[in-house]
């Protein structure tokens, strides 16, 4: 059904192309179309083919549009996305480019917190049918610190970082955290992490992260792969508990 479709990833690192998204979006039979602005890569239009765009996170920060331009060309070509009603994801850092077009601040946390780790995912209301009662999720960052934008439709919060999943209008969604990264860029992740942001408040150390990846990353991998399957179909996910 996806045939001759592409689906257009935008990474900010390219050492992040091995991820859960990127993986079921090739089984689907998507063309995957890798763009990295950070490295100078110019994005494409959006067209006919373009079937959904995944923006990924990555180090920098929304507030440093001056210092990474291309972040303003990653934004811009959201806001298209958004007028052709084509399906978007943003994850981390795609996710706070995405709040930011819709018109919100992004900044850190007002009290120097920081999640590193798999922290409990608490939903709202809203939010019950695609996340349940909630679940343990993986997360990496300090910056996203910012509210849910107008018109959108706020899903989950953490304890220590209220806005962490969004929705505006059926298809464009804004997750904070990181379902689709799995043990290895998990791992990936801590050997580059510099130590100060490791021992932010609210981190979880290294060894922790690892121990509770065995714990808890086939439920969000599931859970994450079914919500593809609705986002690229246009449903709203009905949540389902893992067996």
């Amino acid at each position: 059904m996806a045939d001759s479709q592409e689906m257009l990833l935008i990474v900010h690192d390219r050492d992040e192309m091995d991820d859960r998204a990127s993986a079921w979006a090739k089984r689907q039979g998507y063309v995957l179309n890798w763009v990295c602005p950070a490295a100078g890569e110019k994005l494409p239009e959006l067209d006919e083919r373009t079937a959904g765009v995944i923006v990924y996170g990555g180090a920098q920060d929304v507030d440093q549009q001056d210092r990474f331009p291309y972040l303003k060309d990653e934004m811009r070509l959201l806001d298209q996305a958004l007028k052709r009603e084509t399906p978007v994801l943003g994850l981390c850092l795609g996710g706070q480019l995405l709040a930011h077009t819709l018109g919100e601040t992004v900044t850190g946390h007002p009290g120097g917190q920081a999640e590193y780790g798999y922290y409990d995912l608490v939903p709202t209301d809203a939010g019950k049918a695609l996340f349940g009662a909630g679940m343990k999720v993986l997360q990496s960052h300090w910056h996203g610190w910012y509210g849910t934008p107008k018109g959108a439709v706020k899903l989950a919060g953490t304890a220590d970082f209220p806005e962490q999943a969004f929705r505006y209008g059926p298809t464009a969604y804004g997750f904070q955290f990181h379902p689709e990264t799995s043990r290895h860029g998990l791992s990936r992740w801590i050997g580059r992490r510099p130590a100060n942001k490791q021992t932010m408040k609210g981190a979880h150390p290294p060894d922790r992260q690892l121990a509770d990846n065995l714990l808890y990353d086939k439920v969000l991998g599931d859970w994450f792969h079914q919500f593809l399957d609705g986002w690229m179909s246009g449903r709203q996910m009905k949540y389902e508990a893992a067996e």
